[in-house]
């Protein structure tokens, strides 16, 4: 896992493993990731919010609060999938680009479309890690 990347986008310290990811999830995370996840992903946080099934509004009236743990999971999930984007890339620019197309091993939707489930991020993580290995996806 790209700790280093992750606590990027996430703008909180590099976890040291995945137990401290485990911990930072379930004590929540500041509302202020959201902003921070659309900003990587030059998304707007509208669009992030379909991701984590929450409306605009919600993520804007929690700036500066503490999330809950289902909510800071899901953010933690769209972190996660971008910073292993990024690892695989090489480079913010690219792993956003490849992020925001259509990919055939993903049915022809954007892994970004696919974020908002678990399945959908574990398909998108399944993507990247043959990339990485070059099998043809």
């Amino acid at each position: 896992m790209a700790y280093a990347e992750l606590a990027n986008i996430l703008g909180i310290e590099e976890p040291k493993d995945e137990a401290a990811l485990v911990e930072l999830t379930r004590k929540g995370l500041s509302a202020d990731v959201a902003q921070a996840i659309a900003d990587k992903l030059d998304i707007s946080v509208t669009e992030l919010s379909q991701f984590v099934h929450v409306s605009p509004r919600t993520l804007k009236r929690h700036k500066g609060e503490i999330l809950d743990t289902n909510l800071s999971d899901r953010l933690m999930t769209v972190g996660r999938v971008y910073a292993r984007s990024v690892q695989v890339f090489k480079t913010e620019d690219r792993a956003i680009r490849w992020l925001k197309s259509k990919i055939l091993a993903l049915g022809n939707a954007r892994p970004l479309d696919l974020l908002d489930t678990s399945t959908g991020a574990n398909m998108v993580i399944s993507v990247l890690g043959r990339i990485e290995h070059g099998v043809y996806s």
